[in-house]
């Protein structure tokens, strides 16, 4: 399965990229080529929505554990958005979630 990435100006000052798909070896080079992209812009703050992503692997974990840490650096905020399923269980284990902001959507970022 392939992975298909959009991104959106949200109203309040977010960037939403919205991952639809596997994140995992074969496609994680996409998805952080489009939060590199993002983070080259220099502006907003960033959420990852994950809510329409069937599986994410280690390295998809790692992408985001380490564009946190960019992001976290010049201080802009970098969020997950992702509710229940397979990949809030690994992000939930892997306790990810103590360590980047996690919300079931990104209408939740207020």
């Amino acid at each position: 399965m392939g992975l298909t990435i959009s991104n959106r100006d949200l109203s309040n000052g977010w960037i939403a990229i919205a991952v639809e798909g596997e994140v995992d070896l074969a496609t994680v080079d996409e998805l952080q080529a489009a939060i590199d992209a993002v983070f080259a812009d220099g502006g907003g703050h960033v959420v990852v929505d994950l809510t329409s992503s069937s599986f994410m692997d280690s390295t998809g974990l790692k992408a985001l554990v380490l564009s946190h840490r960019k992001f976290d650096d010049v201080g802009r905020s970098f969020a997950i958005a992702v509710e229940g399923g397979p990949i809030s269980r690994l992000i939930d284990l892997s306790g990810v979630d103590k360590t980047i902001r996690t919300v079931p959507n990104v209408e939740d970022l207020g």
